[in-house]
């Protein structure tokens, strides 16, 4: 590998150490209105802007149910439940910010918003508001009694029941814990998480994906297309499936992205990790930047690529409709497979890249 190769597969090194730790740094202290704003410019990951380490609440941990100017105040008790019911008049948004919790998402024909939270035996505020034809949860972790008491601690519940509409938008943030639910839909969507699980059956006009560790796994409850898909993944893993899309951009610092049943335009760019995708339209152009890693890419029969590759090392693989060729050299606008013809654009450092029926 020449030294400029070196030097880049290094940087992407020291990137990916410093983007895992801030999962579990985060994990570990708790999210408020966490936005982690993982980008990936070039080969490099960036975590800027709206970390936020803990969100704590040093004072009196407490429950709080707000709907305009009507507060529900209680004191926090461990392993009780709290109730809460909103009108769901002029509500469009959905906010959820959870440090550490299990949470069931419920789409319901229902002209009320249900909230059942039970809490665990960790010190913690949580506020549930809905204000401004937005609802918002927020739960925040007491650092201050619980940073050493990790092990014994028991995670608190959210069961929160909608109506099952078209949102203007859902915006997600989760440090640990898990989400799940299905029909959830809105114009936006936005994602992004520390730690923790999510599973969803949704859909969105436009996707936003930030996540440093942990693992989410999206279905499209509708089949409807989609505008634009952004992933941004540090670590972990994500599987999506049934999102068809105009365009699609993926980073990856490690881990791996898994897109089932995609088409549009699509570009990826790894440091590391693996990209698989399986198309179910070949309908526009692809474009794969690999400093470590591997691409695996299924299309379907009858599908063509005009190839163009810059390399330093590694190579991609192209075997459509029993044509079969290896690229270990540069090439440019090189036709291999079917008629339906799109253009695929690789950049390998090192690394793969595999096409095929």
């Amino acid at each position: 590998m020449s030294t400029s190769g070196k030097w880049l597969l290094i940087l992407g090194i020291i990137a990916l150490v410093s983007a895992i730790a801030f999962g579990f740094s985060v994990a570990a202290l708790g999210v408020q209105d966490g936005n982690y704003n993982i980008s990936m410019f070039g080969n490099n990951v960036h975590i800027m802007d709206g970390i936020y380490f803990g969100g704590a609440t040093m004072g009196n941990t407490e429950i709080l149910f707000r709907d305009g100017q009507t507060n529900i105040r209680y004191d926090f008790e461990q392993n009780k439940e709290y109730t809460g019911s909103f009108s769901s008049s002029d509500f469009d948004d959905i906010k959820i910010s959870l440090a550490s919790c299990k949470a069931n998402v419920i789409c319901a024909d229902t002209d009320k918003v249900e909230v059942v939270y039970k809490t665990g035996n960790r010190p913690l505020s949580f506020t549930a508001q809905l204000n401004d034809g937005t609802l918002s949860l927020d739960e925040k972790v007491n650092i201050g009694i619980n940073l050493f008491n990790f092990g014994s601690s028991m995670s608190s519940t959210l069961t929160l029941t909608i109506p099952e509409t078209l949102y203007n938008s859902i915006d997600i943030n989760l440090a640990s814990g898990k989400i799940v639910s299905s029909g959830m839909t809105s114009d936006n969507f936005k994602a992004n998480v520390a730690s923790g699980t999510l599973e969803l059956g949704m859909y969105a006009e436009d996707i936003d994906i930030n996540i440093a560790s942990g693992k989410m796994i999206l279905t499209n409850c509708t089949g409807e297309k989609t505008d634009n898909i952004n992933i941004q993944a540090a670590s972990g893993s994500i599987e999506m499936t049934g999102f068809k899309a105009d365009d699609t951009d993926v980073g990856l610092a490690s881990g791996s992205v898994v897109l089932n049943g995609i088409s549009g335009k699509v570009k990826g760019d790894l440091a590391s990790g693996k990209l698989i995708m399986t198309y179910a339209e070949w309908d526009d152009d692809l474009s794969i930047k690999l400093l470590s890693g591997k691409a695996d890419v299924t299309l379907p029969a009858g599908s063509g690529v005009s190839t163009s590759l810059k390399r330093l090392s590694g190579s991609m693989n192209v075997d459509l409709d029993g044509a079969s060729v290896k690229y270990t050299n540069s090439v440019s606008g090189a036709i291999t497979g079917g008629s339906n013809i799109h253009t695929v654009d690789g950049d390998i450092a090192s690394g793969s890249i595999n096409i095929h029926n």
